[in-house]
């Protein structure tokens, strides 16, 4: 008796091809949290009430996102995507851009309502949110490890403490409600304090 290779031994399994997600309501559900927050806070933001505003229903909230925090923190300060960081070649240009993303994420009032609610949630749910936001971060910190590796930055200068004085300060004035205060030329001043602090010295300039 002849046997049955065995690639035709077994039935095939059969691939399941979900729906693929749609952009305009992931970008309607994102725009109705900020408008949300804006207009109620944190703790009047209801799912059902960022559904109604989308356009869409709580399940399919709940398809993107596991809880109101997790919507919140990506809706408010998202931290994936090519532009958190900018490599470009130019390092304090690249700053700048990093910092303006801060800038644009952290000063406006969705942000400072995203922060108040979140830090009053579970440590389960806060813990989850810091390591969402420590994505930003350490996106930063392997831009500024590649500029140490590459002579820009002192050996002895550890990318991750240097990180935290980009966000550091645009937190500060968000906090503190200075963010009239935070335009180009603050910008530019913080890339020029960062960076002297930690550029390998120049003996063209050291020299005059």
């Amino acid at each position: 008796m002849t046997s049955i290779p065995e690639r035709f031994d077994r039935a095939p399994v059969p691939v399941r091809i979900g729906r693929p997600r749609d952009p305009r309501l992931d970008a309607a559900i994102e725009a109705a949290t900020i408008e949300l927050l804006e207009e109620r806070g944190y703790h009047g933001l209801t799912l059902a009430g960022v559904a109604e505003r989308a356009g869409t229903t709580t399940p399919a909230i709940y398809r993107r996102y596991g809880s109101k925090s997790e919507l919140v923190s990506r809706a408010v300060f998202r931290t994936d995507g090519d532009d958190v960081v900018a490599d470009t070649g130019d390092l304090a240009a690249d700053l700048a851009t990093m910092i303006h993303w801060a800038v644009e994420k952290l000063c406006r009032p969705a942000a400072l309502a995203a922060m108040a609610g979140i830090l009053g949630e579970t440590g389960t749910e806060r813990a989850a949110r810091s390591a969402d936001a420590a994505m930003a971060s350490d996106l930063t910190a392997a831009r500024l490890a590649r500029a140490r590796a590459e002579g820009e930055l002192r050996a002895d200068v550890d990318p991750h403490v240097l990180a935290t004085l980009i966000a550091g300060p645009v937190l500060q004035m968000a906090l503190t409600g200075s963010t009239d205060a935070v335009d180009d030329a603050w910008i530019d001043s913080l890339v020029r304090v960062v960076l002297d602090g930690a550029r390998t010295p120049n003996p063209e300039i050291e020299s005059r």
